[in-house]
């Protein structure tokens, strides 16, 4: 059980130690220091709930007493004495309340006839919680203002009736009803009531805020991460009010009995504190409601994307706003402004989900797959989401319009805030890489990211469905992701007529000079001519034979996409998916690579090392071109090499968003591979 709290003196620490030296008057709320404050209440109680009131209707109920007293009080300020005329209906509610009587009285008596100035009132509001110990934080303070509002409302109510009724006169007369009317002007009166900014007023509206808090608990705190901090303050709060509400009825209780009133520095004072108070609970809340709009927000969004399919329209500006209106979208044909219903009604929408640093190479692979469905009138529309951080960055408005400038499709405009963020990050799992997201006109995803089809596939990706996906993947991986990057003029026939070809490439010009003087003394041998030779086609040179960064940029970009859909169609393990692509993935930052295909066949993939030891050992094996042919004599010698010197590959993920594998095997052994974070400073680095 909580033990008595005394009023603070400087022996305890709760008061400024110059307090000692100091006057009624001089005395400020300095003393009584948030810290100190919640130092001495968490010392001395708990948040018990074994009693529970229902607090929405008392607070129901306070209002109600409140409002109506000072009614009666306006028409006294205005000399009209007549009865109060009630046109506001939740004054008429039906609202039942079971109060705790003997608890009132107890409060209502502490509250009664106690000297003005703080120590007195801060000693009461000790008092205080000590009689509602058993009782929540803002429970305290409802049934507080609850004994302070029944006291009010009974003197007003009494001076009402008292013109009629011989009783209500008599009343009215013993408890000095009448000598209120004499301050009903003054500025003293107003600071406590009859004022929206009053004391009382403001004390109201603090319980509210802290009842709305404490329904907010129920949610889990990593939904609502604002919500703790907020009910770790509550009882700083409950204090506060608490401690305005005794010194406000000591003021009205000295107009009453027409001795010393509240010092004005003290209620002053007081004025700031309960703004203060109110100031921070807004803020908590603010930062609260935010979070659970999109709470609820994401949650609409699984249930009417995933489960009750619902118009496209309708999910959209709800993804984008949050409300079931948005603003007008730009059309990139006309540069004019649309409509969402009339634009994207009845249509498959592919969402472009990108930073401001999307690639030059998506945007011209989307321009082809835009051309291609208006060619076919087909029943889609693209609009761009640009995610753009802030604070904006002071360039991010001339990227953002130049980027648009690009676009002939739809794009939602720049200073839109994305309320939907949450869902497209944990359920899209948009990241760093662009994401493309095909929904069906009742908002069904037909294909979650298509960003890897369109970059491995372009226009042969349409319509974007998992059907379509399998139809592809039933190609060669060669074809789809090797073919395209070489000016080989001579490619198509080599492959028509099933011709061994080894594709090599990378990032160290001597390892390609090493590899290509290797290749001239195996085709000079006169066992690889007459057994049947080999091409070479060499990747990442452009049409005038120079080597293109650019190009290789995309061409691993296409090797991972083409990986990571073949991964998610099989499902969640990578370990049917090709093992040559993900050994050749993972040589993406090597000296060299080579890829051997018959025709367009893939045969082996392997890394700088290995296949330049293969050359070099050429005259251990070429023996076996007797009784091989090339590509066999050739991938056995590799296997053999490959096992003297195994070693295991290192598979870096780029950021891209949506699904990835999170089961690899390992290309190089039969074991899945190990998982680990890397974590990689991007300073300098582009923002997104």
């Amino acid at each position: 059980m909580a033990t008595a709290l005394k009023a603070p003196t400087t022996s305890h620490g709760l008061l400024h130690p110059k307090q000692s030296s100091t006057s009624k008057e001089e005395m400020s709320l300095r003393h009584y220091s948030d810290e100190l404050v919640t130092g001495h209440i968490y010392a001395k109680h708990c948040d018990d709930d074994s009693t529970k009131i229902d607090l929405p209707n008392y607070i129901s109920v306070i209002e109600s007493i409140i409002t109506t007293a000072d009614r009666i009080t306006e028409t006294v300020h205005r000399g009209s004495e007549g009865r109060v005329v009630y046109s506001d209906d939740s004054l008429a509610s039906n609202v039942v309340i079971e109060p705790p009587l003997c608890t009132l009285h107890h409060i209502s008596s502490e509250l009664s006839c106690k000297a003005p100035g703080i120590e007195k009132a801060h000693e009461t509001t000790l008092k205080i919680f000590e009689i509602l110990e058993n009782y929540p934080w803002e429970a305290k303070a409802a049934l507080t203002l609850l004994a302070f509002a029944t006291d009010y409302g009974d003197l007003w109510h009494l001076y009402h009736y008292s013109h009629t009724d011989p009783l209500a006169k008599s009343l009215a007369i013993i408890k000095r009803v009448a000598t209120l009317k004499k301050h009903l002007d003054s500025l003293r009166y107003r600071q406590v009531l009859l004022n929206p900014k009053s004391l009382i007023q403001s004390c109201l509206q603090a319980i509210k805020y802290m009842d709305e808090i404490r329904e907010f608990s129920k949610y889990d705190v990593k939904e609502l991460p604002a919500l703790p901090a907020a009910l770790r303050l509550i009882p700083l709060f409950t204090y506060w009010v608490i401690h305005t509400i005794v010194a406000s009825r000591i003021e009205l209780s000295s107009y009453l009995s027409e001795t010393e009133n509240q010092p004005q520095l003290y209620l002053n004072e007081l004025s700031d504190k309960i703004t203060s108070v109110l100031t921070d609970i807004e803020r908590h809340l603010y930062d609260i409601r935010v979070q659970h709009e999109e709470v609820d927000l994401y949650r609409w969004l699984v249930d009417h994307i995933e489960h009750y399919h619902t118009a496209i329209p309708l999910v959209f500006s709800k993804l984008i706003s949050g409300r079931p209106e948005t603003n007008p979208l730009i059309d990139g044909s006309t540069q004019k402004e649309v409509g969402v219903y009339e634009s994207l009604s009845g249509k498959n929408v592919i969402l472009l989900i990108s930073g401001l640093d999307i690639l030059e190479d998506d945007i011209r692979a989307l321009h082809k797959i835009y051309d291609e469905l208006k060619a076919r009138n087909a029943n889609y529309e693209i609009v761009w989401i640009p995610i753009i951080p802030e604070p904006y960055h002071g360039d991010d408005p001339k990227r953002y319009e130049y980027l648009r400038s690009t676009m002939k499709w739809y794009s939602i405009q720049f200073t839109t805030r994305i309320s939907g963020m949450r869902y497209i990050k944990e359920k899209w799992q948009f990241r760093e890489d662009p994401l493309v997201v095909v929904l069906n006109p009742n908002s069904k995803v037909e294909f979650m990211n298509a960003i890897h089809l369109i970059r491995v596939w372009e226009n042969e990706a349409i319509p974007f469905t998992q059907a379509r996906t399998e139809s592809l993947l039933k190609k060669h991986w060669p074809e789809s992701t090797l073919h395209k990057f070489t000016h080989q003029p001579r490619l198509p026939n080599l492959i028509k007529s099933q011709k061994s070809i080894i594709f090599y490439g990378g990032r160290n010009p001597s390892w390609i000079q090493q590899f290509e003087e290797k290749v001239e003394i195996l085709k000079n041998d006169p066992l690889i001519i007459d057994g049947g030779s080999f091409e070479i086609v060499r990747i990442g040179k452009d049409a005038i034979g120079e080597d293109d960064p650019k190009l290789m940029a995309r061409f691993w970009k296409v090797q991972w996409g083409y990986f990571i859909v073949k991964s998610q169609i099989k499902g969640l393990s990578a370990s049917e998916t090709s093992e040559d692509i993900l050994r050749l993935v993972s040589y993406e930052n090597e000296d060299g690579w080579a890829v051997v295909t018959i025709g367009s066949a893939p045969l082996l993939v392997g890394n700088d090392i290995l296949i330049l030891r293969l050359f070099d050992d050429f005259p251990n094996w070429k023996q076996n071109l007797h009784f091989k042919a090339f590509p066999n004599a050739f991938r056995d010698s590799f296997n053999e090499l490959a096992l003297k010197t195994h070693e295991c590959d290192r598979v870096i993920f780029p950021e891209f968003s949506g699904w990835i594998p999170m089961i690899v095997n390992c290309p190089g052994c039969p074991r899945f591979m190990q998982k680990d974070i890397a974590f990689k400073c991007c300073h300098g680095g582009s923002r997104m």
